[in-house]
């Protein structure tokens, strides 16, 4: 059964969650005091997918915005809720700040392997403009660098 959400910024309530997924889907995991850290930064920008009825954090992304360019840091969804839309949106909302802020362009590295998130970020008008040999670690992969500029979001 789908499960009703909606997008908000973080609050510092919700890093203990956000630290916990960091851990279930990545190799470097981000610690809770880093994702203060960003929160706390004018150059941060993080955003969390929130159940309804609880409250509870399905999903985030963040970025930073360093000189007007969008740097993607991270988008990850708790694995039991994947599947729902919640990764778009949280990367809509990626998108949304991108365009209010007046962003040159945002840019993020996924895996190579990553077919799932590679075809979403093609679908909201990403293109690869790169590749960064051997850049993820446990396990070793290239990363495909991908890339959005205002005008040609999907």
């Amino acid at each position: 059964m789908p499960v009703s959400y909606h997008i908000r910024a973080a609050l510092p309530c919700d890093a203990a969650q956000i630290a916990q997924l960091e851990k279930l889907c990545f190799s470097e995991p981000w610690s809770e005091r880093q994702l203060l850290e960003t929160m706390e930064d004018p150059k941060g920008v993080l955003y969390v997918a929130v159940q309804d009825d609880d409250g509870q954090v399905l999903g985030y992304a963040g970025l930073h915005d360093i000189v007007g360019e969008g740097y993607v840091d991270n988008i990850a969804v708790f694995p039991q809720f994947r599947g729902q839309g919640i990764g778009e949106a949280l990367t809509r909302a990626l998108i949304e700040y991108m365009r209010c802020a007046a962003l040159e362009f945002l840019t993020l590295e996924v895996r190579a392997s990553n077919l799932p998130a590679i075809s979403l970020y093609e679908k909201l008008g990403f293109r690869q403009e790169g590749r960064r040999k051997n850049f993820y670690r446990h396990p070793t992969e290239d990363a495909r660098i991908m890339t959005l500029r205002p005008g040609l979001e999907g």
